[in-house]
């Protein structure tokens, strides 16, 4: 007798198309499954940007916006960069918050490592198969990045890190940042090369 098939306890995904209509035409769990597909990503660029602790606020955040404005959503770009480009909006709003309430609670006692109250997220958990001596080398080098991602100007940061840390496409960036992909290219290029250089 054959043993029986597994039911997934998710369901599949869709399809953007197929989940934004669904939605659409009233059946909430159209949204929910946008949410399971997209969460991760506008976490994962959040948290980089801003920390996890802020991270979670600039998720909702972007999915509060997404549910109210999913119908004027238009498929001019992927829902993935429609997402994207709230989320980088949401990021920006809590970035000068940030900056300000930092100027006002701690002027002049800036952390080492932010930028306009920018803290980027690395992964900190060590690695098992790593000696207590390169474990502590690997801390210095995500620190000197840290360090010296958020010394680049926004602009080639926000461009290095969907490219190199979120590996985005060029395109898919340029719908995001709402930019040419030319633009794209020479703030990936113009980011790398200042970084190389911190780092050498």
């Amino acid at each position: 007798m054959p043993s029986p098939v597994k039911v997934p306890e998710r369901q599949d995904w869709p399809g953007d198309e197929r989940a934004i209509t669904r939605f659409l035409a009233g059946d909430v769990a159209g949204f929910e499954l946008i949410v399971r597909r997209y969460s991760s990503m506008v976490f994962s660029v959040a948290a980089r940007m801003l920390g996890p602790s802020e991270a979670e606020d600039v998720v909702q955040e972007t999915f509060l916006r997404a549910y109210r404005g999913l119908e004027r959503f238009r498929g001019e770009s992927t829902l993935k960069t429609w997402l994207l480009a709230i989320a980088l909006n949401r990021i920006r709003a809590r970035r000068g918050i940030l900056s300000r309430l930092r100027e006002y609670f701690v002027p002049n006692d800036p952390k080492p490592g932010q930028d306009d109250g920018e803290e980027l997220f690395f992964s900190n958990v060590p690695d098992p198969n790593l000696s207590p001596e390169d474990e502590a080398l690997q801390r210095q080098r995500r620190q000197k990045l840290r360090s010296a991602m958020a010394a680049l100007p926004s602009e080639f940061r926000t461009a290095v890190i969907l490219r190199d840390l979120e590996g985005m496409s060029y395109q898919e960036i340029a719908e995001a940042l709402e930019v040419p992909v030319g633009t794209v290219r020479s703030r990936i290029a113009r980011g790398r090369s200042m970084l190389k250089e911190r780092l050498s």
